[in-house]
């Protein structure tokens, strides 16, 4: 198992947050703060970290964790010995942490009865820790300390820290502080600044941030002479408060600022340059990390420690070509074949370095630079040249954050120039980079959307004994297409997972977890993967989740983020609550709606409300955000929509219900149910009208139809204006035509009047299909009134005559014929009013 942390807005700014599902974002934010309230919640561990090689307690504080049964740990070397309720907010969990224990960040979750928790870090540390001790904000007044120790702290308004302690002349005083990764609350971030003081109070280094961890800082100097020396810690900007920790170390460890080559292969003896240290270059022979391991990086070990954080390190199975001086200007040779990992040193200002590769008509190559991803301070510019006449190719700055990245589809068989440069032309001893150029390779990964911006709500599957509980699954698909399929996991026991293969044409699928009722509360770390349907290309992927630890300004901008890849899943307590689908007999047709209905089955005396949501929608389909069934109500309908471009076939669905249980709410889901979305029975094709106010106006609608029913099908006209009426009409599988007659009178508006529209209900079963067709618009106008007739002459006189035949029925008139009367009336004009 491992967890992977990212740094900084702009390297989290490409990361993968489809991980956020914009839809499910809406439907859920506006009430899973208020629903979210029953699952656990850990805010916080003190301290901060812990020695490994020792056994401490820890205070987790968070809300509803009293009973908590497990910590879930996603690397090993921390083992749980006791966990001890203090109140219903706080535990204490002594833990012992292995003497080999990998240094650096560890994330934990809580299970309880009710829940999992959002997961965060604690940190180890291979230096004794001691606390910060107040006061110390004066230079006159600094803590005494030895060297080699980790100092736990807080820097408040206007606070700074000063620690002093001896060294001798050439002893290196390295200081690195962790405070941005620690985590902050929302809004509030810690920036923190460091440096080193000689006795007379001059610094001989200071940092503010830096390229490895970015807002933490570190400075590491070689001191000049036997005597004291002051650290100072403090907010770059004098701010600070009492969520505005720290974790100091100061020692004699190297520290320094890069590895070179950046990469190589797992498990494999490497040779290693370690850049940046004020004694020099250290060299190594290391074997490198599994690929399996949790943040696979490196640590600098040498006689006099060890580096408290790692080294970003890239491993891959390319082979790794380690840039040849001179190679500031169109070398002949080496010349490289492909697939290779270039790896170079940008050294001085002005530098650049040119690889001349061999490359083949039509290959397609990802050509990506590594630089600010492992920890680098070269902001990478890329290009490619043609070698025969260095006419450029392609080049590219910023598409990965500050690297580089390009696809070049090779033009023609020949030599072509890969050149790195500092876009501003800059140059380090530690201005490391790796190019690496791979084929283009297919990449999957899953994960949740998010529920809510700046938490984890909703990021872990809790069941409830005999229930269920349903989660929508997002595909990221790079680089392929096609049908994508959940694979069986090791759930913990009593839990079933059922879930739809995902079509090519989406990237989110239903997935539906069970437990059974005998099932006891137990959770796990689940490695949930997923494959592409495929005869001829084998491709998996796994689960990731990125959660926010620090956001600040501007706009709660991503400063530091967790990432892990295993899904924390529980059996819980029995809710009191189940809720289930009737399924639909009748389909939901394009343009058309569906009322679902829900039932909820209570167990005796629960009587509360029950807030609903439909998370996944096929293409084309939509709903409102929630309903709420009353406290009293076992049944509910959902009403869903479908537009003209509805996606066609049998969707599974599931309704998400959340109610107050114990103080918070517990959640539940429905069963997966089926939804047909289909075509219409009938399409209405209904013809524009026409009428002077008081007249009676006829809407003739013509049927095509589509697909077979039984019964009666009932027709309403909707849409009319005021002072207008027409009564529903009836039509079977056999009509063709139906004919509105709307009337009008002296208060109907005059006018034209669009939205007219028929809305079709057709009986299915016990069910029955809506939609909406027909769209029509009707015109009203003001009645003529006719010039009087001279007078007529009194008849002669005549015979009596004989009782005149009954008119014959009267045509509809169409639209043409209308106008054409009207015109008549008003003089031949012609003219529509």
């Amino acid at each position: 198992m491992y967890s992977r942390c990212r740094h900084s807005a702009s390297r989290l700014a490409s990361a993968s947050r489809l991980v956020w599902g914009l839809g499910w974002f809406l439907l859920v934010s506006g009430f899973a703060a208020d629903l979210a309230a029953s699952q656990p919640r850990l805010n916080l561990i003190l301290p901060r970290g812990v020695q490994r090689g020792t056994e401490q307690k820890l205070r987790f504080m968070g809300e509803r964790i009293n009973e908590t049964q497990e910590v879930l740990l996603y690397d090993s070397g921390i083992a749980v010995v006791k966990i001890e309720p203090v109140d219903a907010n706080t535990i204490d969990v002594t833990v012992n942490v292995a003497a080999e224990c990998r240094l650096g960040e560890h994330v934990v979750q809580v299970r309880t009865l009710r829940g999992i928790s959002e997961f965060r870090s604690v940190y180890v540390g291979a230096l004794p820790q001691i606390d910060e001790l107040e006061p110390n904000t004066t230079l006159d007044a600094p803590q005494a300390i030895s060297s080699n120790v980790t100092i736990q702290g807080t820097v408040t308004n206007e606070d700074v820290d000063y620690f002093v302690l001896e060294a001798k002349a050439g002893e290196r005083i390295s200081v690195e502080v962790e405070a941005v990764r620690l985590g902050c609350p929302l809004g509030t971030i810690f920036d923190p600044f460091v440096a080193v003081l000689n006795a007379e109070r001059f610094e001989l280094a200071v940092c503010d941030d830096s390229s490895l961890f970015n807002q933490d800082g570190f400075v590491s100097v070689v001191a000049p002479t036997d005597g004291k020396y002051t650290v100072m810690v403090r907010e770059s900007s004098y701010g600070g408060n009492d969520a505005c920790r720290y974790r100091l170390h100061i020692g004699n460890f190297p520290r320094p600022t890069a590895v070179y080559p950046a990469g190589g292969a797992a498990g494999e003896a490497a040779e290693l340059t370690f850049l940046g240290d004020p004694t020099g270059p250290i060299k190594q022979t290391l074997t490198l990390p599994a690929a399996n391991r949790f943040r696979p990086n490196l640590f600098l070990q040498t006689e006099t420690g060890i580096t408290p954080s790692p080294l970003p390190f890239r491993l891959s199975n390319l082979p790794n070509a380690l840039e040849v001086e001179p190679n500031q200007s169109w070398p002949t040779e080496p010349v490289l074949e492909l697939p290779q990992a270039l790896n170079g040193i940008i050294q001085e200002p002005g530098d650049q370095d040119f690889f001349l590769i061999n490359a083949k008509k039509d290959q397609v190559w990802e050509v990506e630079c590594f630089a600010r991803r492992i920890g680098s301070g070269l902001d990478p510019v890329l290009h490619i040249f043609k070698a025969a006449d260095k006419s450029t190719i392609a080049g590219n700055d910023d598409s990965r954050g500050h690297d580089s990245y390009l696809r070049f589809q090779v033009p023609e068989d020949g030599q072509y120039y890969l050149r790195v440069m500092d876009h501003l032309q800059r140059g380090k001893a530690d201005f490391v980079y790796r190019l690496e150029v791979t084929p283009v390779t297919p990449v999957l990964r899953l994960s949740i959307p998010r529920v809510d911006r700046y938490s984890q709500d909703l990021q872990t599957i809790s069941i409830p004994a005999g229930n269920r509980f349903a989660t929508q699954l997002v595909a990221s698909r790079e680089n392929f297409g096609g049908e994508v399929e959940l694979l069986q996991a090791s759930l913990p026991p009593g839990i079933k997972m059922t879930a739809p293969k995902m079509l090519a044409n989406l990237n989110t699928i239903p997935v539906m977890f069970e437990a059974d009722p005998a099932a006891t509360p137990v959770g796990a770390l689940v490695d949930l993967r997923a494959r592409l349907v495929s005869d001829t290309q084998q491709l998996e992927g796994g689960f990731f989740n990125l959660a926010d630890f620090a956001n600040g300004e501007p706009n709660n901008t991503l400063y530091y983020g967790c990432e892990v890849n295993r899904l924390a899943m529980a059996v819980t307590k029995p809710a009191p609550f189940r809720v289930e689908i009737v399924t639909p007999r009748a389909p939901l047709v394009r343009d058309g709606t569906l009322n679902v209905k829900v039932r909820i089955i209570r167990e005796p005396g629960f009587e509360e409300p029950v807030n609903l949501q439909f998370p996944f929608r096929p293409p084309g389909v939509g709903t409102t955000n929630q309903i709420t069934a009353a406290k009293d109500q076992v049944e509910i309908d959902y009403p869903l929509n479908a537009n003209g471009n509805a996606q066609l076939g049998t969707w599974p669905v599931y309704v998400l219900a959340g109610a107050a249980v114990e103080g918070g709410t517990c959640w539940v889901s429905s069963q997966l149910a089926d939804v047909v979305v289909a075509e219409p029975f009938v399409r209405i094709t209904a013809a524009r009208t026409a009428c002077d106010q008081g007249q009676t106006a006829q809407v003739i609608c013509t049927l095509e139809q589509v697909a077979a029913f039984e019964g009666e099908a009932t027709v309403n006209l909707v849409g009319l204006p005021p002072n207008t009426a027409t009564a529903p009409l009836k039509f079977t599988k056999e009509s063709t035509e139906i004919v509105f007659q709307v009337t009008t009178n002296e208060q109907s508006p005059i006018g034209q009047h669009k939205g007219l529209l028929c809305q079709v209900v057709i009986p299915v079963k016990d069910d029955s299909a809506a939609l909406s067709t027909g769209a029509t618009e009707m015109t009203i106008n003001k009645p003529v009134v006719a010039a009087a007739p001279p007078p007529t002459p009194p008849p002669a006189a005549a015979a009596a005559p004989a009782e005149p035949a009954p008119p014959p029925a009267a045509k509809p008139l169409t639209r043409l014929e209308q106008l054409r009367q009207r015109a008549k009336g008003s003089g031949g004009s012609g003219e529509e009013r």
